[in-house]
């Protein structure tokens, strides 16, 4: 996953004294989105009853300057927790020296397809979420589903761009160069430099245009149905009861707490809990030492959703990367060293070695690759997804386990495979085989089909 430690919470900017509407917040401690804020310190309520958030002071801001190495960004699919920083270009760096294809270390298991937008196929016999919700899932925004990845067109002044939704991000970013001269209009940076913070005018996520943090990348390397021109994280998508339809390839924004659980059970959703790890409130996210007993104190778990799984009796937690393709290698999981050895523990037949399809990722480090082995989950086994009551709600027999062995030179870069409790990510097929997803915040709890 990619992850900014300079990160505070909302991505409000203050003009005159008043309060703009703009979504967006991110974990504390170091864990997610970017600093924001202006001289004085002021009070920012979420959109839809979410807890007000202090804006840090200007003298927090990073004026335009590059943010410092992240602890987590890409990480293959995606990982979370603490991530390679591959994704943030050196300090300086102009948008030629870094593309997406060489600014982070996602195994190349997917890549974008250019063809035409992949849509999820509903399982057959079953309800119609969508239908069946009605108005409880809020505003609409139409999808392109490319690469398996969802991206919203977003209006960003008086043009507008394909923002990648996201989940395995912590925060947003932009690529100025996908917009047509003279592009968005910046402040506070040098926006020809990637890795910097600009405030960017005019940027309407679900909400009035209005001025919004976001960190400049390139994204000329990602080819598919569309030009990518940014990512939208959980600094914008924290804050409110989201819908994403990848079947009607749809997104919707909730207002209040959005639809009820007994509407969502009505329509065949059933809930995963992330309780700990994907909130509106940043406060009630897990210490880091709940996922790596070598931790230091003060920190906590990125704000990503992260859901129980299960695989051959060993369970774990698992990042849920929307951002993660793997159109090349479908159903694929990242799970660390201690996943795997708990599933080898529980049953040591489970896993059946696919040595070709062994991949060998760039970590932060120049020059230090890290291995990701590639195993089958052998008959009679799945990966399960568990729901907030021990059932399995959904099943994988055909998923394709990658275990991330990270060597110790890279150990500062961070990611799952650093981490000492067994943790997966989950790639991008997944959401389109399940077709609707509902990510609460509010509660803490992302609900899927049954099947």
């Amino acid at each position: 996953m990619r992850q900014h430690p300079q990160a505070r919470h909302p991505v409000l900017v203050v003009v005159l004294g008043a309060a703009l509407a703009a979504c967006g917040s991110d974990a504390t401690g170091g864990d997610a989105g970017f600093d924001a804020g202006f001289d004085g310190a002021v009070e920012a309520a979420g959109p839809d009853g979410a807890s007000p958030r202090d804006v840090p002071s200007g003298a927090d801001r990073p004026s335009g300057d590059a943010p410092a190495p992240r602890d987590v960004a890409m990480d293959g699919p995606s990982d979370g927790g603490t991530d390679a920083a591959m994704d943030a270009p050196p300090d300086g760096a102009t948008r030629a020296d870094v593309t997406a294809d060489t600014a982070h270390d996602r195994p190349d298991v997917g890549a974008p397809d250019a063809g035409a937008p992949d849509v999820g196929v509903p399982d057959a016999g079953a309800v119609d979420p969508l239908a069946a919700l009605g108005a409880c899932v809020g505003t609409a925004a139409p999808l392109t589903i490319s690469g398996q990845m969802p991206y919203l067109s977003v209006a960003v002044g008086a043009q507008r761009g394909a923002f990648l939704v996201d989940y395995g991000s912590t925060y947003s970013s932009i690529d100025l160069g996908a917009f047509a001269p003279p592009g968005p209009t910046t402040s506070g940076c040098d926006p020809t430099r990637l890795g910097v913070t600009c405030t960017v005018d005019g940027f309407a996520f679900f909400a009035a245009p209005s001025p919004v943090y976001l960190v400049t990348e390139d994204f000329r390397g990602v080819s598919g149905a569309v030009r990518q021109a940014g990512i939208l994280g959980t600094d914008f998508t924290s804050l409110r009861a989201i819908t994403v339809s990848y079947a009607d390839a749809q997104m919707f924004a909730a207002t209040g707490a959005g639809c009820g659980d007994a509407a969502l059970r009505s329509a065949g959703l059933t809930a995963l809990s992330s309780a700990g790890f994907f909130s509106h409130d940043l406060g009630a996210l897990a210490a880091f030492t709940t996922v790596d007993a070598t931790a230091a104190a003060g920190r906590q778990v990125p704000n990503v959703p992260t859901v129980p799984v299960r695989v051959a009796g060993a369970t774990a937690v698992a990042q849920l990367d929307t951002g993660f393709n793997d159109s090349l290698v479908p159903f694929s999981v990242n799970v660390n060293a201690a996943f795997y050895s708990a599933i080898v523990a529980a049953d040591p037949g489970a896993l059946v070695r696919q040595g070709a399809r062994d991949l060998s990722l760039t970590t932060c480090v120049v020059g230090v690759s890290e291995p990701v082995e590639a195993y089958a989950i052998a008959p009679g086994r799945a990966l399960e997804f568990v729901d907030s009551a021990g059932a399995v709600a959904r099943r994988y027999p055909d998923a394709t386990i990658f275990v991330k062995r990270t060597p110790p030179a890279a150990h500062g870069c961070g990611g799952i495979g650093t981490w000492t409790a067994p943790a997966a990510q989950v790639a991008a097929s997944f959401y389109v085989d399940m077709g609707t997803l509902v990510f609460d915040p509010l509660t803490s709890r992302v609900w899927v089909p049954v099947r």
